[in-house]
């Protein structure tokens, strides 16, 4: 279910046309007047300020409005929140960049093919360890709530796409990638990614899978057209095995708070050559750990599982970052509007 919603190319375009700033509730009361969004939110954050608003129905038809404690999914943006994952363990020495999978994993996967030995963290990490881009459709819904270690297990049994170097957007790359940061941390990739990241930016509201409890769910496109609620089940996200992919949500607030730390580069949190290392594009996407750059060096990446859709933008030039999400994965009709949301958010549009 995870893919990257849009092109990187398609998403960095709008970036060199971004209109003047609006303020966040007037986005989000825009966004949720569209038929096929049942609710947004909208944010902006810059080193002294920070402002969330939402709009809209829990539920499509429903007369429960959103809050802004509510938690959305963002799929895909967990991606940069795995690399950070990375950054904190390479600075505490457990891991290096240029770890390969064989050093770290070739004990505990011994049946991994010859080509996955020398692909590194940093190949994962940049979409470019060649891996395929999912595990099976088929084997995702035998594997269901099974151990991450037997979806890393048939990805490492399987022959590379290509060569190391190139770029393959893979789901599973991040998955090993969680692995390796499991296998040196010694400790799920959920417990070192709360005690890493989320606790130390004060992400409170962070968790993984769909929302529980009365809350904001997920949508997708119904057989017959309009919206049909995802609910709270096991259909209401991907398998949890493909947690460092892109499996986590947060309240609005908690994803600028931590947009913040990639804005300001807080040096509290990690050196500063490690930010540098995060958010360096490479490859022939240009794609840095998590991110999609800009030639201005801006920050974006989009995430879906198909039942939700979110952006964050991230321009160091201008001092700010913005994040919009809406709780519809229909990518058709939510995909335009919430670009725009994000162009009329931002107040410093790159050169």
């Amino acid at each position: 279910m995870i893919h990257l919603a849009m092109t990187l190319a398609a998403l960095l375009v709008w970036s060199t046309s971004v209109a003047a700033q609006t303020a966040p509730q007037d986005v989000a009361d825009a966004l949720a007047a569209y038929d096929a969004v049942p609710a947004a939110t909208a944010g902006r954050v810059t080193a002294d300020d920070l402002a969330a608003a939402v709009a809209g129905t829990r539920l499509v038809d429903g007369s429960d409005m959103a809050a802004l404690s509510d938690v959305w999914h963002v799929g895909s943006l967990t991606k940069s929140m795995t690399a950070t994952l990375a950054a904190r363990l390479v600075a505490d020495g457990l891991i290096q960049w240029d770890s390969t999978i064989g050093e770290v994993l070739g004990e505990a996967f011994p049946q991994m093919q010859a080509d996955w030995q020398d692909v590194t963290l940093t190949h994962l990490l940049t979409h470019g360890s060649g891996m395929e881009a999912n595990l099976g459709r088929i084997r995702s819904i035998l594997l269901g709530d099974g151990p991450r270690a037997d979806y890393v297990r048939e990805m490492l049994s399987n022959q590379p796409l290509e060569a190391p170097g190139g770029f393959a957007y893979s789901n599973a790359g991040y998955v090993v990638a969680g692995a390796m940061l499991e296998a040196v941390g010694e400790d799920s990739w959920e417990a070192l990614i709360e005690r890493e990241v989320f606790a130390p930016l004060s992400m409170d509201s962070a968790g993984f899978g769909a929302p529980q409890g009365n809350v904001i769910e997920g949508h997708s496109r119904g057989l017959f057209g309009g919206l049909t609620p995802a609910g709270q089940g096991n259909g209401a996200d991907n398998i949890p095995a493909m947690g460092p992919a892109g499996r986590v949500h947060l309240s609005a607030e908690d994803m600028l708070r931590y947009l913040r730390a990639h804005l300001l580069r807080d040096t509290g949190f990690l050196p500063d050559a490690l930010w540098e290392d995060l958010h360096r594009a490479v490859g022939p996407e240009g794609y840095a750990m998590g991110w999609g750059v800009g030639e201005d060096g801006s920050l974006v990446h989009s995430g879906s599982n198909t039942l939700w859709y979110a952006v964050a933008y991230v321009d160091p030039a201008g001092g700010e970052a913005v994040f919009v999400a809406v709780n519809s994965g229909d990518l058709d009709q939510v995909a335009g509007p919430v670009d725009e949301a994000l162009r009329a958010l931002l107040s410093h549009p790159p050169d």
